[in-house]
């Protein structure tokens, strides 16, 4: 797996680029974006590499910077991909920072790994403070709200012996009205539960593998889907809200947040949506359905007779001739996709559930969008 650019610099100028633009709209959704930020070459795009794959993200050990901008890659994971962002490091004498990647860390991640070399310095505090201030080009003018974030806060190549409460005691620390006022910014940012302090030692030390599979399993269990209001959000939708984040900035110099909620739900999901309820003719589908039969939409078995086999079983309509096939023949036809009857699209068979009212196979994201819940032990 290689990575691709997501967004770079012209002439100090943000540029989104389709090399990873084309890496996100290829996503069905939902997305698990998280986001690698902090120090210069503190080891960010290591860790990263490490998450999706050995040499997925370019590591160097010059005292040039290896990544400007964003580079992206994604992997398909429970309950979909998971999208690992490697942001260009800030605090870094012989390369400039650009705030525009704090804003777009900020608004796509649900997770968001915050690394510093060496130990935990107050420097790397007012970092991440600094990073929080800049959040501030984000315009919520009173409606609509930034998706609640998980910060892990990271002592790569650690050098110092650290408690598990050790960010506690660093956001505690009283050392004067400037240094509280970053503290309380930080610990407002994300209270207790969404915060957590890592240490990872350099990796030919005993003790590294045991260190990277806690860290490893907390990164997996904060980036959870990205959501606006209720919505799981898809790659193509992650897309639109991007392009929007750009030309606010380039135009404005802000982002306001409810124009780019109105523009991802209204142009990105809703007018889509409703061309594919004309196009798939669920229109007509809906007009047969009573109250009683929305009441009691939900994920589930269906039984026929299927019509290769003849047999009895578990199964569901094929969306272009809706015919009844049972699982074993759809599995010897199609064994790694299958076709969503809503949006038409080819998804693997555990991003998608049977629906029991219309007998047809939904990809997981449809499902959520109709407001058709799956239940926990479903998914």
């Amino acid at each position: 797996m290689q990575s691709a650019p997501l967004l770079k610099f012209e002439n100090e100028q943000p540029k989104l680029c389709e090399e990873g633009l084309t890496v996100l709209e290829a996503l069905p959704g939902p997305v698990c974006p998280i986001a690698f930020v902090g120090d210069g070459r503190s080891g960010k795009s290591f860790l990263a590499s490490k998450l999706v794959g050995e040499g997925t993200f370019r590591d160097d050990d010059s005292e040039e910077a290896v990544t400007e901008g964003i580079d992206v890659a994604a992997m398909s994971c429970h309950p979909g991909h998971l999208l690992v962002l490697d942001c260009e490091g800030g605090n870094n004498a012989m390369s400039k920072s650009h705030s525009i990647v704090t804003v777009v860390g900020a608004l796509f991640a649900t997770a968001l790994v915050f690394v510093t070399d060496g130990k935990a310095s107050e420097a790397a505090v007012e970092a991440l403070g600094r990073m929080l201030e800049e959040r501030a080009l984000i315009k919520c003018d009173g409606t609509g709200s930034l998706q609640a974030q998980t910060l892990l806060f990271v002592v790569n190549q650690n050098r110092l012996r650290y408690g598990e409460d050790a960010l506690e005691k660093i956001l505690a620390a009283d050392h004067g009205e400037e240094r509280k006022e970053i503290r309380t910014l930080i610990s407002n940012a994300y209270p207790e539960n969404r915060r957590h302090f890592f240490t990872i030692p350099v990796d030919n030390k005993k003790d590294f593998e045991d260190k990277w599979e806690s860290f490893h399993a907390a990164m997996r269990n904060a980036a959870i889907p990205l959501k606006m209001g209720k919505l799981w959000m898809t790659g193509a939708q992650v897309v639109h809200m991007l392009r929007k984040v750009e030309e606010e900035l380039r135009t404005r110099g802000k982002v306001s947040l409810p124009s780019l909620h109105r523009h991802v739900i209204l142009d990105g999901w809703l007018k889509p949506t409703v061309g594919q309820v004309l196009q798939s003719r669920m229109d007509k589908l809906l007009e047969n359905f009573s109250q009683e039969e929305f009441a009691t939409q939900k994920v589930g078995s269906v039984d026929g007779s299927c019509a290769d086999c003849q047999k009895s079983a578990a199964g569901w309509l094929d969306p272009d001739v809706e015919e009844f096939f049972c699982e074993d023949c759809w599995r010897k036809f199609s064994p790694k996709v299958l076709k969503c009857c809503f949006c038409g699209s080819f998804h693997p068979w555990m991003l998608g559930r049977v629906e029991k009212v219309t007998k047809m196979w939904h990809c997981n994201d449809c499902l959520m969008q109709l407001g058709i819940e799956i239940p926990d032990e479903a998914t």
